[in-house]
């Protein structure tokens, strides 16, 4: 894909070979949350409501809100110190929010990290809220 030629969802990125998708994540696009915030989506099912993000935060950035989990949440810091009221990770540390867990987290340095948004399986498919 040309440079400045994004996709705009990881679908249009994806090379598919025997079941196997491949996702360059420079073709696809960041999306900025917040000032000092964005993220790219890397895959996201409709059905599950399972969302894989890489997320990108700029040194000093701090969450403006306090983050309520409703699903589980996945992270593997890659770089920089993500930062929460109860330690300061870096890069390798895997972090699991638990549904009901709450956090404002912060970076002093910028920080990049992989997320996994998980609903709990309960039988039946999550009601869409429309995030993707």
């Amino acid at each position: 894909m040309p440079p400045g030629n994004a996709a705009s969802s990881p679908a249009e990125a994806a090379v598919i070979h025997d079941l196997i998708r491949y996702i360059d994540p420079d073709a696809t696009e960041w999306k900025e949350n917040e000032a000092g915030s964005r993220r790219r989506t890397l895959h996201y099912d409709p059905v599950t409501k399972r969302r894989i993000l890489l997320v990108q935060w700029d040194p000093g950035y701090t969450i403006s809100y306090l983050d309520t989990h409703e699903h589980d949440e996945f992270l593997y810091i890659l770089s920089g110190t993500f930062v929460d009221q109860n330690r300061a990770c870096g890069p390798g540390t895997f972090v699991h929010n638990e549904p009901g867990s709450s956090h404002r987290p912060t970076t002093p340095d910028g920080c990049t990290y992989l997320a996994v948004i998980s609903p709990r399986f309960t039988g039946e498919a999550p009601a869409d809220n429309g995030e993707g």
